[in-house]
This record gives structure tokens, C-alpha cells and sequence, in this order.
């Protein structure tokens, strides 16, 4: 039986996929971006953030955080840090 609320369903398109990727692989980027475009990729493939939490090693508070705000925000939510209007970082370019 499942407990907790439902979430809502992580589509990622191909064009999204590839800037996803694109940012996991860069060496130029920040470490907490690349994180978070990792643990996009990771929802996408496996729906429980408990296990997705373990794979990655943070915890599953994170996890459903950046679900949640790159289901609202897309890509560009990635780049918002919390508590700031803009972040330092910037947006991958289109």
C-alpha cells in the first residue's frame, strides 16, 4: 500500500534531456547545479525519492524539492537559488 501524497509525473523532453546531460557533464559549472540536473535525471527514471536519495547520497527532502521545482520551473528553476530573486548562476543558453 502506498503511503504519502502522490507526486506528480516528471516528463523530461528530449531537448530538456540533452541540457540535463550537457550539465552533469560540464566541469565549469557548480557542483550544486550539476547535482541538481542529476537528480532530475535520476526522477525520471525512478519515481520513489527515498531511492533516488540513496543513490545519489542526500536526502530525499532534496530530492522531492528539486523534483518539485523543476516540474514548476523547468530547467531554469534549477538555476534559482532558494532566497534570491536571481542567482549568480546562470541559464543554460538556448
Amino acid at each position: 500500500m502506498r503511503t504519502g501524497r502522490p507526486k506528480a509525473v516528471l516528463t523530461i523532453s528530449s531537448d530538456e534531456r540533452g541540457h540535463l546531460v550537457a550539465i552533469t557533464r560540464s566541469r565549469s559549472l557548480p557542483a550544486a547545479l550539476t547535482l541538481r540536473a542529476k537528480i532530475v535525471l535520476a526522477c525520471e527514471r525512478e519515481p520513489n525519492n527515498a531511492v533516488v536519495a540513496t543513490r545519489l547520497g542526500v536526502g530525499p527532502h532534496t530530492i522531492g524539492k528539486w523534483r518539485n521545482r523543476f516540474i514548476t520551473d523547468r530547467i531554469e528553476g534549477l538555476y534559482v537559488a532558494a532566497g534570491r530573486a536571481r542567482s549568480r548562476m546562470r541559464p543554460w543558453p538556448s
